[in-house]
């Protein structure tokens, strides 16, 4: 060996003070060949490592036990079938330290839970899982007997016929399709060539609008779900005309005569001042002191006019 660790590990080291009449290494040390796994020994039981069979729900917890886990089992004897004998492996679930015990089944060759959880079932559709039906036990004991077989040998004759034809054509059509490789790889490599070229065209109009995403080509529907959208002028319109004099009028509260005087003020000055101008007063784009000369050089000529209406 390289090391003593390493002679130590394998169990190769001999001590001085062993010598050959004193027996093997473990009867020097008095141990068993398989150390802890045996410790239950002589009451029949072996430390084994056991793998779950299938998939098992714990009966402590209600969890899922994934087949294949394995796990530190005692293995044991628990009687014979025929000249099989039946195992029994007992050892601790996982996740809350329930016992779970399994045994072994020679007559359906299986593994069958005792105690301490429940086989998880698992159906599925034939047609889903693209698989074919196996057939039923007494089936395949019918099988076995020579009359049912002719019984229905006719019934298979015919169904065979009816399937032929169909299969004949699908091998046909896979034939044709597969009988030049350089069409077909030169028919993909092409299709493949058109479509990077698709995505490298589209990315590029992406990139001049200013989008990080690609956009679908244009089709017939989105122009028409397009053109269907109608937007309402009148609505905008009247919409900036109020907000126009909101921002025109006074936030402090005013007097009975005072308020009439300023709604008729406001109601000259939209007469003569458009929504834009207004708004434009507001940003600070026009001097307030020609837009108070011109509104109240307004004002004036038209007050006699209401007066003698009044």
């Amino acid at each position: 060996m390289s090391s003593l660790a390493a002679a130590r590990a394998d169990n190769f080291y001999y001590p001085p003070e062993w010598s050959p009449k004193k027996g093997g290494l473990n009867k020097f040390h008095g141990q068993h060949a398989l150390r802890e796994r045996a410790r239950k020994l002589d009451q029949g039981i072996l430390i084994i490592r056991f793998e779950m069979p299938y998939n098992i729900w714990c009966g402590g917890c209600n969890s899922m036990i994934a087949k294949g886990v394995r796990f530190n089992a005692e293995k044991k004897q628990v009687g014979n079938y025929y000249s099989t004998k039946i195992w029994s492996f007992t050892m601790k679930s996982p996740c809350c330290k329930n016992e779970i015990v399994i045994q072994t089944d020679p007559k359906n060759t299986e593994y069958v839970i005792i105690s301490g959880a429940q086989k998880k079932t698992e159906d599925f559709d034939v047609e889903d899982a693209e698989t074919l039906l196996l057939p039923a036990d007494e089936d395949r004991d019918k099988l076995a007997d020579p009359m049912y077989r002719l019984e229905h040998q006719e019934e298979d004759l015919k169904k065979k016929k009816e399937a032929e034809p169909v299969l004949v054509r699908l091998q046909r059509l896979s034939d044709s399709r597969h009988s030049d490789d350089y069409a077909l790889n030169r028919a993909l490599r092409d299709r493949l060539r058109s479509q990077k070229k698709r995505v490298a065209e589209e990315k590029k109009s992406a990139r001049k609008m200013g989008l990080g995403v690609r956009l679908l080509p244009p089709s017939a529907e989105d122009a028409a779900a397009a053109s269907s959208v109608k937007f309402a002028s009148k609505f905008e319109k009247s919409r900036r005309d109020k907000r126009a004099s909101i921002k025109a009028a006074s936030i402090f509260p005013e007097s009975s005569t005072s308020a009439s005087k300023g709604k008729l003020d406001l109601a000259l000055k939209r007469r003569n001042i458009k929504p834009g101008v207004a708004t434009a007063l507001m940003a600070g784009r026009v001097k307030p002191s020609s837009w108070q000369s011109t509104s109240s050089s307004s004002s004036r000529s038209q007050m006699p006019v209401l007066a003698t209406r009044k």
